[in-house]
């Protein structure tokens, strides 16, 4: 008998994740019967359809509950797969992990476009592009062509020029942080990061060298925060690290804010002592009075670095592609593990030696 699988969804996802339901539609079509059960009805999945065949299910919140009950009355499931912050959000993950069952998560799939727009905030902050187009668009053409030098237009007060020049730091080398770190590297940027969880071998594999932390924020002049918004990683830069960056170093937050202080941030930000690239902030939606806002020294972006039709997409291609891996009995690439849920939600401590 062909696999059967369940897309676990609610109405509104095609407003939240346009791209989702065609993909998910597309690519389980291709391993076998698909069903889909589209409702507000909040009631427990199990009682609304029946589940003893299903094998597999791709789950959304915002309709049926997955709950406990649920995985018990699938006994032929054999995976499980949904954008769940590497936590299993949502999800009824110690009866997932009690079966044995594989949770695949997508968040992953966000990766590239989060990266990317890292990268493109730095590359905009070095050469001011946002202030460039603002000038040309408000300005006649003769003042707008107006450079500091005949062979020199940056702001000499912060890092700017090339990217390749730069010694960069990353915090935080995981999917996105190596990406970065990797096209740094790439550009002829000398890159080092700190990453307590990530083996020596990985990070040199993405043209990092993994340095001590409080070195890496003396010797940075771009400073990249790649960190999710786990218990040990909260504030890691922290005031006194923020006030030991270099003057003029360029921050580049993406994914969260959490992992520095950001009062402090601010602070040396207003005495334009530093430079920030932000996608993402302490406070969402910013508010109207923050000083962060219509300044020279702050470029920034709404917290839409993982928001494009390229993410959706390729979070149900994670999803999916583990899922024909586990169908030919090989292993799934972005399975969640009980450490995984471990670091993302309750352990502070780093490993001793970080």
């Amino acid at each position: 008998m062909p696999n059967r699988f369940l897309f676990v969804r609610s109405p509104d996802l095609d407003d939240r994740w346009p791209y989702v339901p065609a993909q998910v539609a597309t690519r389980l079509s291709q391993l076998g019967e698909l069903d889909v059960v589209n409702t507000k009805n909040q009631v427990p999945l199990s009682e609304q359809t029946e589940l003893n065949d299903v094998n597999g299910l791709i789950y959304f919140p915002g309709g049926p509950s997955l709950t406990d009950a649920c995985i018990a009355a699938a006994p032929n499931l054999k995976m499980v797969g949904a954008v769940a912050d590497n936590a299993g959000f949502g999800l009824p993950i110690e009866a997932i992990f009690q079966r044995d069952i594989p949770l695949i998560d997508g968040t992953r799939g966000w990766a590239q476009s989060v990266a990317e727009i890292g990268l493109s905030l730095a590359l905009s902050a070095l050469r001011r592009l946002p202030w460039w187009h603002a000038r040309m668009s408000a300005l006649t053409p003769h003042a707008a062509w107006q450079y500091e030098a005949d062979q020199f237009c940056d702001d000499k007060r912060f890092v700017n020029g090339t990217l390749g020049t730069k010694k960069v730091g990353i915090v935080g080398l995981g999917q996105i942080g190596r990406r970065v770190a990797e096209w740094c590297h790439c550009m002829g940027a000398s890159v080092v990061g700190y990453d307590p969880f990530l083996p020596k071998a990985a990070a040199q594999e993405c043209g990092a060298t993994l340095i001590d932390l409080d070195q890496l924020i003396v010797e940075s002049e771009l400073l990249f925060i790649t960190v999710p918004p786990t218990p040990s990683a909260e504030k890691i830069v922290s005031r006194e690290r923020v006030f030991q960056l270099r003057t003029g170093a360029l921050v580049v937050i993406v994914t969260r804010a959490h992992g520095i202080d950001m009062d402090a941030l601010r602070k040396r930000i207003i005495n334009n002592e530093l430079m920030g690239a932000l996608d993402v902030y302490d406070e969402e939606p910013v508010p109207a009075n923050d000083p962060l806002l219509n300044r020279e020294n702050v470029i920034h972006t709404p917290h839409i670095a993982g928001r494009t039709r390229d993410a959706n997409i390729a979070a149900i291609d994670v999803i999916v592609d583990d899922f024909q891996r586990i169908l030919l009995n090989e292993q799934p690439l972005a399975r969640v593990t009980r450490e995984m849920v471990d670091i993302r939600l309750y352990r502070k401590d780093v490993p001793e030696d970080a």
